[in-house]
């Protein structure tokens, strides 16, 4: 390869203690990856954010099922509007982040990892939506305590429905997804589509 013999070149010339311009050439393991070592990188990264996301959807569950289970009892308001408060913070700063990236890099991955991204997508937009209107239902219902608020109690049921359906499915996609990464690792020769 055209860089090896570079490297090589520059590495004799700096045995030998000469400077070529003050520039440093590398390896193309350590500089220019290869396609497969990108794609690899990029999976590995898709990996790393399904386990973000499955994470925050835990705690965004165990949040959901808080206000859920509170749905038909007297709990304060203050302690709905902190539920909902945790569940607004896990999403725009958890959830958010998590999936941009994901859809930035979306296409350069294997399909099956494009559905599932899709899927978790859709859950958390349909989470936030949700979240939102709770929040504002809540509000509007000003001192009404939630066990009479239909509308409220209604919205807290598909917030955790949500929820649920977000760690099934980015725990179902880390667990394939980590088990394709230790196969290719392992050397196993293995598709990138199911």
């Amino acid at each position: 390869m055209m860089f090896q013999s570079i490297t090589r070149r520059v590495v004799q010339l700096s045995v030998l203690g000469i400077t070529i311009l003050g520039l440093t050439v590398l390896a193309p393991s350590q500089g220019f990856a290869s396609g497969k070592e990108k794609q690899v990188a990029l999976e590995k990264e898709g990996v790393e954010l399904i386990g973000q996301l499955e994470e925050v959807a835990r705690d965004v569950h165990y949040n959901a099922e808080r206000l859920s289970s509170f749905r038909l009892s007297h709990v304060s308001n203050w302690t709905h509007y902190h539920h909902l408060n945790e569940i607004k913070v896990l999403i725009n700063e958890g959830l958010k982040p998590a999936l941009q990236r994901l859809t930035e890099i979306q296409e350069q991955l294997p399909e099956w990892h494009q559905d599932a991204i899709d899927r978790m997508l859709n859950s958390a937009k349909a989470l936030a939506a949700d979240t939102n209107s709770a929040i504002i239902t809540k509000n509007e219902a000003g001192p009404m305590p939630s066990i009479l608020h239909a509308e409220y109690n209604e919205l807290i049921v598909k917030i955790n429905g949500h929820a649920e359906t977000l760690v099934k499915t980015s725990d179902a996609a880390g667990e394939y997804a980590s088990a394709h990464e230790k196969a290719v690792e392992a050397g196993l020769n293995v598709s990138k589509h199911p």
